[in-house]
């Protein structure tokens, strides 16, 4: 039965004309507990939803959409090896990377547990040397400046990871990170460094990414124009391809392995987070994993009604596909987690921009919303008046780090405040004064919907919390959607034309197979070299 016409959606449908005219004021007027019932917390982490356009009926019919879909198996095949990834064949075992010694996993008939252990053995041994300045460059210096060059899932998630965990630094390590194939972003972390002193982490999952393997061959470059006689030295590699990263001339000894079964974008938990450990520590990182191993419990061992991300997750359909949602905001009033909006952009949008189902069908329903945001209170002079009295709904995901720090506690009581006031505002808005406020340009409508999420300090267990949690509630969207969130074929076709054209370029001619628009593109970047 296709989703749409499951008497769940039918009667959610039904359901978003019944409320659609009630403002939360008056839900919350006619519920003092309102917000009691409609929180939830785990190991620190306070989330309240209960500033949506929601009743106990809607919940309970998402649930039901949740039970149809069903979504219970589909948890327990994310942790038992399943072939959720049918497209390529292969299990997402990601939630295998943050479990305990000793626990039993498998990817088919394989117990994958102890190679995961193994090579976070290996990793802990290389950060632990580095961080004592035991791992040498060519001219005997240790190595004091680690850059990682990757893209993607292999840049976005630890570069995340390092910057908001930077209160747990406890290296003098440098720590760099490029991706982008403009040379001015390689150029500039060169710029700062020491080829005697520097390492670089070339990670990529397939050690076949193009900007990647760019940047690996200018920074090897760098290191010969300016003495190096041992280049391999200054390079490790984290990959899933061993043999290409043998091919390229890494010792065997600086290859961390990743496995096919972990996405991209699912990997910082993986070898691809030795930045994150090196700066930290590795009992911080093992703490990071051990607060995402927290929540993969809770996913799988918590009934659907006490579920955080299956909670958010069917909040998230409930807007997309019954309010016509667009966008999801995240707004962080974190400095830490100025990156967050950058990182959920490609966790979810590449994990669930799908308009082929499962069952290789076309779906009749909008999938992934566009995930945008940025910190708090930045985000009120730059884009919130667009989300108080503006025209597309968009519900707004708010998080709040409670630091008490009493040399600064009038910057942290200003941040709160401006936080919290935000939510408040775009539920109740000031237009039940009507009578008080001239003119109408000054109404803010309010009944606009926002989930908070409050923590403590932001520790690396909290972190892992949050990553996770973010992961599993784009996992449930998914299930209810039955579409595929752990492959992107959609990245392929455009690398096949840019392949194509980096031919024209280099022999300085266009074909004919470009639609006119392209080949103008093409002769006009041509033209501008000649005239050089």
């Amino acid at each position: 039965m296709r989703l749409t016409d499951t008497p769940a959606w039918r009667k959610l449908q039904q359901h978003q004309k019944d409320i659609s005219g009630i403002h939360m004021r008056d839900m919350f007027a006619a519920d003092p507990d309102r917000a009691n019932r409609l929180s939830i917390e785990l190991d620190g982490i306070y989330i309240d939803y209960s500033k949506h356009r929601i009743t106990a009926e809607t919940l309970d019919l998402l649930f039901s959409l949740a039970d149809q879909a069903d979504l219970k198996n589909r948890i327990d095949a994310l942790f038992n090896g399943s072939l959720l990834n049918r497209s390529e064949q292969r299990p997402a075992l990601h939630t295998a990377l943050r479990s305990p010694a000793g626990t039993a996993i498998k990817a088919g008939n394989t117990d994958i547990s102890r190679p995961i252990h193994d090579e976070l053995s290996r990793m802990e041994q290389f950060v632990n040397r580095l961080r004592a300045g035991e791992i040498k460059g060519y001219s005997g210096k240790s190595i004091n400046t680690l850059i990682n060059i990757g893209i993607g899932g292999s840049d976005l998630g630890p570069r995340l990871a390092y910057d908001a965990l930077k209160d747990f630094k406890t290296s003098s390590l440098s720590v760099h990170f490029v991706a982008n194939i403009d040379a001015r972003e390689i150029n500039a972390a060169l710029s700062g460094s020491d080829p005697e002193t520097t390492v670089f982490m070339v990670s990529s999952k397939s050690f076949s990414t193009e900007e990647t393997l760019t940047n690996a061959k200018t920074a090897r470059q760098w290191l010969l124009e300016r003495g190096c006689n041992e280049p391999e030295k200054h390079f490790i590699a984290v990959t899933a391809n061993i043999t290409a990263a043998e091919n390229s001339g890494m010792p065997s000894e600086n290859i961390f392995k990743i496995w096919d079964w972990t996405g991209g974008r699912y990997s910082v938990w993986s070898a691809i987070g030795l930045p994150v450990a090196a700066s930290t520590g590795m009992d911080n990182f093992y703490q990071f994993l051990a607060g995402a191993h927290c929540m993969d419990e809770h996913l799988h061992t918590r009934p659907l009604a006490k579920n955080i991300p299956v909670i958010l997750g069917l909040l998230d359909i409930w807007y997309i596909n019954f309010f016509n949602a667009k966008t999801l905001a995240v707004i962080p009033y974190d400095q830490s987690l100025h990156y967050l909006p950058g990182y959920l952009s490609q966790l979810i949008m590449e994990s669930n921009g799908k308009y082929i189902d499962q069952d290789n069908q076309p779906v009749d329903y909008n999938t992934s919303a566009v995930i945008w945001g940025n910190v708090g209170t930045n985000a009120q002079h730059a884009f919130m008046q667009f989300l108080h009295q503006g025209t597309h709904l968009t519900p707004v995901d708010f998080l709040l780090g409670m630091n008490h720090s009493e040399d600064q506690k009038a910057h942290q009581d200003i941040l709160v405040a401006n936080c919290i006031a935000q939510g408040e505002a775009l539920m109740a808005g000031n237009s039940h004064m009507l009578s008080e406020i001239k003119p109408d340009y000054k109404i803010i409508p309010g009944n606009k919907p926002s989930t908070t999420i409050m923590y403590g300090q932001l520790t690396p267990y909290t972190l892992g919390m949050l990553l996770a949690m973010y992961e599993h509630r784009t996992f449930v969207q998914a299930s209810i959607w039955n579409i595929n969130p752990f492959d992107q074929w959609g990245v392929e076709l455009s690398k096949k034309i840019s392949a194509s054209i980096i031919d024209e370029l280099d022999g300085h001619k266009t074909n004919s197979t470009h639609d006119s628009s392209t080949s103008n593109l093409i002769k006009r970047y041509l033209k501008s070299i000649d005239s050089k």
